[in-house]
């Protein structure tokens, strides 16, 4: 768009954005630029246009030497056609949460004999048993621990646990339903 303060002169191009024609006055903030109360440079604002459509538009104040407004360039993109994109995207990334997912999931990279192993060290170092033959109540111990950090319902960690422990299969089920 081209303004004077006396004359207001439309060139419009890609017309289908706004309807605008050759001889249609300037918008709002064309006559707020003209009364300064606004920035030469407003790019990227969101906008829509007379049809509704949502665009992305930038308008830019045109001076002369003297400082004087004698022209504006207004550029409207329609982003009507990015609406479905967008939708897509942000049904394709929107996620959930659940009160009793863990906010970062572990991904195991070993065999269960090595987590049940992990977990029994971690034990061990935590209730400071490190070093030292672990008696009934320190077995019942860590088979409560075993069972409340899920390791129990593993694929075959009673054979390993017994093991670890060094108590018989049948021991070891009667600690779980002991616990």
């Amino acid at each position: 768009m081209i303004y004077r303060p006396r004359n207001i002169l439309l060139l419009p191009f890609s017309t289908h954005i706004t309807g605008r024609k050759i001889g249609d006055g300037t918008s709002d903030i064309g006559y707020k630029k003209l009364e300064d109360e606004l920035p030469d440079k407003i790019v990227n604002y969101n906008n829509q246009s007379p049809s509704g459509s949502d665009l992305k538009s930038s308008s830019l104040t045109i001076r002369n030497k003297d400082d004087e407004i004698i022209g504006s360039m207004g550029l409207n993109f329609d982003l009507s056609s990015f609406v479905n994109i967008k939708e897509f995207f942000e049904m394709f990334t929107k996620t959930f949460t659940l009160d009793n997912l863990p906010k970062r999931e572990e991904f195991f990279m070993w065999t269960v004999k090595d987590e049940i192993q992990q977990a029994l060290n971690k034990f061990i170092i935590s209730n400071d048993l490190q070093g030292k033959v672990l008696n009934r109540k320190d077995k019942l111990n860590v088979v409560d621990h075993m069972k409340k950090e899920g390791h129990i319902k593993k694929k075959g960690p009673h054979q390993i646990l017994s093991e670890l422990l060094a108590i018989t299969r049948p021991t070891l089920y009667k600690y779980i339903k002991e616990v």
